[in-house]
């Protein structure tokens, strides 16, 4: 079988999307013959059509290779592919989006308000609260600010990267991921509980070597967790997520729970969140990227 990893590309993700995208393919290349490409490279499209692959593994994190647009692209081309398809891909890198489905469906998520260019609106929440990006991920963009000058200053730095931003409600609790694997059927991994020293998991607590910890099993609630399990798949079925997933999820001291994040193509960095869930429950780097492949063709053969 031969196997595409498709990594790199042009979004703020790329350096991200490289490391991922070289522990992948040095994975499946124990069993498959495996292709590595850049689609911000020289003649992607013609690389591609010449290796005709058997599946392209996505690894590539935010911009076009996560919002729904390489994945029409190899639809159009009738390839396979692992993860979400198009419409999935699309509305769960949109944050405002994802938040109003979860709204409609009766899952908890973070009050927050879209905020339009140039205008600095009236928050309807207390400080701290926290501007993101809508459309980026690895929370590149992110602020949490305390007070109206600092909200100025934080929109604008999120309009440079976006066009479209918006202000949620901090919510102050313990952060857990938990990652889910499947597509009609899907299943929970083991949650995580994240803790770091920084403000928020931001990207350096999550790709700098000693900024976070994973704490598994967390040190939480059974039934809070098993309560937050049920957020994820509910969340996961709810958007129509497919091959796998991670939900960002805090919980609150008195027991409250909100789905802050979905991440459709999480990260294969040996500090990885998915992947380090998937070997406590007893699957290898090298079987979660195996079975991955093999969610992705069966998804696309039923399409």
């Amino acid at each position: 079988m031969k196997i595409v990893v498709l990594c790199g590309g042009d979004s703020p993700e790329r350096k991200i999307s490289l490391v991922s995208g070289n522990s992948v393919a040095k994975a499946l290349s124990k069993k498959y013959t495996v292709f590595k490409i850049d689609p911000k490279g020289k003649g992607f499209l013609k690389k591609l059509l010449k290796i005709n692959p058997d599946c392209v593994f996505i690894a590539l994190h935010g911009g076009n290779g996560e919002n729904g647009v390489i994945q029409g692209f190899l639809e159009t081309l009738g390839i396979p592919y692992t993860g979400s398809g198009v419409s999935a891909s699309a509305v769960c890198m949109n944050k405002i989006l994802t938040k109003k489905i979860l709204y409609s469906s009766g899952i908890p998520t973070a009050e927050f308000i879209p905020v339009e260019k140039n205008k600095i609106p009236r928050v309807p929440f207390e400080y701290p609260c926290v501007v993101k990006p809508a459309n980026l991920g690895s929370t590149v963009g992110i602020s949490i600010v305390n007070n109206e000058k600092n909200l100025k200053k934080a929109i604008r730095y999120a309009y440079k990267l976006d066009t479209e931003v918006f202000i949620e409600k901090f919510i102050k609790g313990k952060e857990i991921t938990i990652g889910i694997i499947g597509n009609e059927k899907p299943e929970a991994l083991p949650p995580i509980e994240i803790r770091t020293k920084r403000k928020l998991y931001d990207f350096t607590a999550k790709y700098k070597k000693g900024e976070s910890v994973h704490i598994i099993p967390p040190e939480i609630d059974k039934k809070l967790l098993n309560t937050a399990e049920d957020y994820a798949i509910r969340t996961y079925n709810v958007l129509g997520c497919s091959g796998c997933a991670r939900m960002e999820i805090i919980i609150q001291e008195d027991g409250d729970m909100f789905v802050l994040d979905v991440n459709t193509i999480p990260g294969f960095t040996p500090l990885s969140l998915l992947p380090d869930a998937a070997r406590h429950s007893g699957i290898s780097f090298e079987q979660l990227c195996e079975k991955l492949i093999h969610l992705g063709i069966k998804r696309c053969e039923k399409s």
